[in-house]
């Protein structure tokens, strides 16, 4: 197959158009179909020359898509995956993969039968600091992880009482809409499963949960606390994460990052892999003998200040990730199985498992 792989966006609601965007700039792939059950919708926000549909089973028979990039509520996540995937299509899904575990299941042993790729677009996992997070993890060279803490304040102010996010039967709920992106970012820093779950939730006078929390236990090497609210004002929302390992700490700010921060101490032969990784950001003290070797003094800030344009990037990363699959064999950065274990931690968090 030569030229660009043709994308079919499903879902013309808000993060579907910025997604529309967000793929304008790709080399590998354009959207070349837009479906929405409000045909007026997916019209507007279909590039020049693209189709647009208002029902699926339209757009899996255009032969020009190639990949369908799936942007509804979360409840229909797991039944789209599969049908399109079983009409031989590439599929990338918007988090969650679906909301319960026997309709992910199914939409990954379609990909599986059918031979097609599938990836959720956890878009946290295309994002720099996140990735250099994840390596810092990786090298061992502060020691191993042992605390994860997840505080997220977020506004509810774009989410009248009437939204779908509300109602669970459609979204999940926030533990499976909101948690599997970090949930799923643990468990790629853990790089096993917990043993324990432990899950709460708090709701206003109206019903509405709009607080939830979890601790995680991974045996005796990591514990792992999330909290998410959807209750502030647009002025004080924020996002922290915090990771502790034996010799340091590291500190993310922002739902989409704009500031790393690092300090804590390795051994004198560590240097060269984190100067590789921080490269002029690290700067390093003076060695000091810490029983038969010696240890130095480390600090970083990174910063990404460009909240959006970053988010518009792994966005485009996300599709990249799949084409580069589909194209090349190379390996997804967020595989099926990462998106069903995500779910299942998700749903143990939320008590529905």
């Amino acid at each position: 197959m030569t030229g660009p792989l043709g994308v079919g966006v499903v879902g013309a609601g808000g993060f579907g158009a910025f997604c529309v965007g967000a793929f304008e700039e790709l080399a590998d792939a354009r959207v070349v179909a837009v479906m929405d059950t409000d045909l007026a919708r997916a019209e507007a926000i279909a590039p020049h020359g693209a189709a647009s549909y208002d029902d699926l089973e339209t757009l899996l028979g255009d032969r020009a898509v190639d990949i369908v990039h799936i942007a509804t509520p979360p409840h229909l996540h797991g039944a789209f995956a599969r049908r399109s995937a079983e009409r031989g299509k590439h599929v990338l899904v918007e988090k969650p993969l679906a909301t319960t575990v026997d309709e992910a299941r199914a939409a990954v042993e379609a990909a599986q039968r059918a031979a097609v790729q599938l990836s959720i677009n956890y878009v946290l996992r295309h994002h720099p600091i996140h990735r250099l997070a994840l390596q810092l993890t990786r090298s061992g060279a502060m020691g191993s992880l042992q605390y994860f803490a997840l505080e997220n304040f977020a506004s509810s102010q774009r989410l009248p009482p009437d939204h779908w996010f509300w109602d669970p039967k459609l979204s999940g709920g926030i533990h499976v809409e909101h948690g599997v992106h970090f949930i799923d970012l643990l468990l790629a820093h853990a790089q096993t499963d917990p043993d324990a779950v432990v899950g709460t939730t708090q709701q206003r006078a109206d019903g509405r949960v709009d607080r939830v929390g979890v601790v995680l236990r991974f045996g005796d090497a990591l514990v792992a606390s999330m909290y998410h609210s959807f209750n502030r004002d647009g002025a004080s929302e924020r996002t922290s994460l915090r990771l502790a390992f034996e010799h340091g700490h590291v500190t993310i700010e922002g739902w989409i990052p704009t500031r790393l921060d690092m300090e804590g101490s390795i051994a004198q032969e560590a240097e060269p892999t984190m100067r590789a990784l921080l490269g002029d950001s690290l700067r390093t003290g003076d060695a000091q003998p810490a029983g038969r070797a010696a240890r130095m003094s480390i600090a970083a800030t990174v910063e990404y200040p460009e909240r959006q344009h970053q988010y518009r990037l792994a966005v485009r990363a996300g599709m990249n990730d799949l084409v580069a699959a589909i194209r090349r064999g190379q390996d997804l950065t967020v595989t099926p199985q990462d998106g069903l274990r995500s779910l299942v931690v998700a749903l143990q968090a939320s008590n529905t498992i």
